[in-house]
């Protein structure tokens, strides 16, 4: 039988969890379902998004703009649509609840000059999700990058980063990892190739301190963070091609995410039988890989070697 990670919660299960700006739930995941929410009310009542917004004196592409979660919305005019939809107060308070985190500033704004839109919204998806499951080939998912892999990969990985970006660049996937601790922290499963833990990025000593990293999270957090290696010896397998992820989110209400990332283009692929494929991809390549307890052992036995 395969090896699994610890089951996750159901989803729509609570828990309690202490406020904190970087880690309290994500403004734009929020807005999203916010937005579904609304926008699936709307649908219930047979009320176009035309007829919403002439109800509530606004133009139909801000309503539409609110569904797909890219526009703020206002208390005042959460409360017109609340009015025009004619929720339940139980439903009237989730959904502001909802709006008030959306109206959060998250941190990643801070860089909203260094990056596109679309990786922004990106990293909002990640600061909420629940679990990722990963395919990486050339390189170690930047969640579980050392400071000076994270460093080097940004550094010789792109001919389009300049130099003095490179630092910011870091700051930036250093905060990302922030989601790997706290009272929720993200689960991660992902299948790496042999040839990304052999490619002595930054060199031997960066390296074996990068592969020495993933052994203590895979020693300390076997619950939380699985790694599978793809070894040579498997031939050709699924996860040939480019990398990607598959974000998935707690509430019960919101699909799973593909993040494409590549040199010159990225995607946020949102359509479920697209995304289908990906999840069937994955897990078949999964039980290509080596087990966790076989990555283990190839993981220590290659930072062994980087003399």
């Amino acid at each position: 039988m395969a090896e699994e990670l610890t089951p996750v919660p159901p989803k729509g299960t609570t828990r309690e969890r202490k406020a904190d700006p970087l880690t309290e739930g994500s403004p734009v995941v929020q807005a999203w379902e916010l937005g579904l929410r609304l926008r699936q009310r709307r649908e219930e009542i047979g009320m176009t998004a035309a007829a919403a917004g002439k109800a509530a004196g606004i133009i139909q592409a801000y309503v539409s703009g609110v569904e797909a979660g890219r526009v703020k919305l206002p208390a005042k005019r959460l409360a017109q649509l609340i009015d025009i939809y004619e929720l339940e107060p139980d439903d009237a308070a989730e959904l502001e609840a909802l709006r008030v985190g959306a109206a959060r500033r998250g941190w990643w704004q801070d860089y909203a000059k260094l990056f596109p839109n679309e990786f922004l919204r990106f990293l909002g998806y990640e600061a909420g999700a629940s679990q990722i499951r990963s395919l990486h080939s050339e390189a170690i998912h930047g969640l579980l990058q050392t400071e000076e892999y994270a460093r080097a990969v940004i550094r010789g990985g792109n001919t389009l980063v300049r130099l003095t970006e490179v630092e910011r660049r870091v700051a930036v996937r250093m905060a990302r990892q922030i989601r790997l601790g706290g009272d929720d922290p993200i689960r991660l499963s992902t299948v790496i190739n042999e040839g990304a833990l052999r490619q002595q990025v930054g060199g031997p000593a960066v390296m074996r301190d990068q592969l020495n990293h993933l052994v203590t999270l895979m020693t300390e957090r076997p619950e939380q963070i699985e790694i599978r290696v793809m070894p040579f010896t498997a031939g050709a397998h699924p996860a040939f091609g480019g990398p990607y992820q598959i974000l998935s989110f707690a509430s019960p209400r919101l699909s799973d995410l593909v993040w494409q990332e590549i040199l010159t283009f990225i995607d946020i692929v949102d359509q479920s039988v697209q995304v289908n494929d990906y999840v069937v991809t994955f897990a078949e390549a999964r039980e290509r890989a080596l087990s966790s307890q076989d990555s283990l052992a190839l993981i220590r036995e290659i930072a062994m070697e980087m003399r």
